[in-house]
């Protein structure tokens, strides 16, 4: 049964599109639904074939001219992630790409040469569910001639995630916890300016949201003074991040060191942030600063791509994981939306 593949994704639909394209072949392992995308002279026989040959396998860069089930001869055992070079001059050795499901691992393996990997700390390569393993197995199809480490964003953020160990967890949760004395969202302007009131359009709605997100208001500071949260609050938090899976853990590490704001992180992933919208947020004060000495020709797009490129595998990583828990002491009802009435944080006296 001819069937597409799932477009949920702009990745997913850039592997769909490559399917269809007649390049590559793909089945599944179930016994219900059998994915197939040949030329159109083999498609008739290939169809009923692959259900038996090529079960749970995303398969090669070109059609198959036999019915071998692609497999490395000069290589064998798992691929080591270790080996690829960070300057880009790993020759690309293989010749297909897929991932299988593996019931005893409790997830999907992504395939070079029906062969799986290994992260760099030599731990199974195995991702949580179908679409991430689509898109990784898409991104080593995308090399050429050379393995560009740079363009394996999803594979590098997923072999993290597998990496993180209970010291560098608990150094995550450190940081997160340390990024929200300086979180933009919770500081403003001491004097009367254009600048405060940008950041009261910009920042009021997610204060209040996050305030009523964990159940206590958040410190408001003002200049160059510090956020000093409650601790009741902190400890609340950490608990929260504590409960977290090492995926959703380190995906919004990595989305608040690029955003440098962890309650404007939150916001985005619960839809309280818009992503067209993300680089004016957390680009504010420099953007406000350029509107009054000037800009650099095209630094202002150059930035917001940037951050975009940065923030994209972790986001897309979080958004095809099972949704991040609720504090607590939140109620099913908080994180669902925004508060219509205004923060009531406190605050602390602007120094004149």
């Amino acid at each position: 049964m001819l069937s597409r593949l799932p477009t949920t994704s702009l990745l997913g639909r850039t592997i769909f599109q490559l399917i269809n394209s007649g390049s590559c072949q793909y089945s599944t392992n179930t016994s219900t639904a059998t994915k197939t995308t040949t030329t159109a002279s083999a498609t008739a026989t290939a169809t009923s074939t692959a259900k038996k040959e090529y079960a749970g396998r995303l398969a090669s860069t070109h059609a198959y001219s036999s019915l071998e089930t692609p497999v490395s001869k000069l290589y064998k055992g798992d691929v080591l992630l270790e080996g690829i070079k960070h300057d880009g001059t790993s020759l690309r050795w293989y010749k297909h790409v897929g991932y299988s499901y593996d019931a005893e691992k409790g997830g999907y393996l992504p395939l070079l040469d029906n062969r799986a990997m290994k992260t760099p700390m030599g731990t199974q390569f195995v991702v949580p569910n179908r679409e991430l393993a689509i898109a990784i197995a898409a991104e080593w199809w995308c090399q050429e001639k050379y393995i560009k480490p740079s363009r394996l964003p999803l594979t590098a953020t997923a072999a993290t995630c597998l990496d993180l160990n209970a010291k560098e967890r608990e150094k995550s949760i450190n940081e997160l916890i340390g990024h929200l004395a300086t979180d933009p969202v919770c500081n403003r302007d001491p004097e009367e300016s254009k600048l405060k009131t940008l950041q009261n359009e910009s920042y009021d709605n997610i204060l209040s949201w996050a305030s009523e997100y964990y159940g206590i208001p958040f410190y408001l500071s003002f200049g160059l003074d510090i956020s000093k949260h409650p601790p009741a609050l902190l400890k609340i938090i950490k608990e929260h991040l504590a409960s977290l899976s090492n995926w959703q853990l380190l995906c919004l590490q990595l989305i608040t060191s690029s955003t440098k704001s962890f309650l404007v992180t939150l916001a985005l992933y619960y839809g309280h942030v818009r992503l067209d919208n993300l680089y004016k947020v957390v680009a504010l004060e420099e953007e406000y600063q350029s509107d009054i000495w000037g800009k650099i020709p095209f630094g202002h797009d150059l930035a917001e791509m940037e951050t975009c490129n940065e923030i994209a595998p972790a986001l897309f990583v979080l958004r095809s994981i099972p949704p991040i828990p609720l504090p607590k002491s939140a109620s099913t009802t908080s994180a669902a939306k925004a508060p219509k009435a205004a923060p009531k944080s406190v605050t602390s006296t602007p120094k004149k």
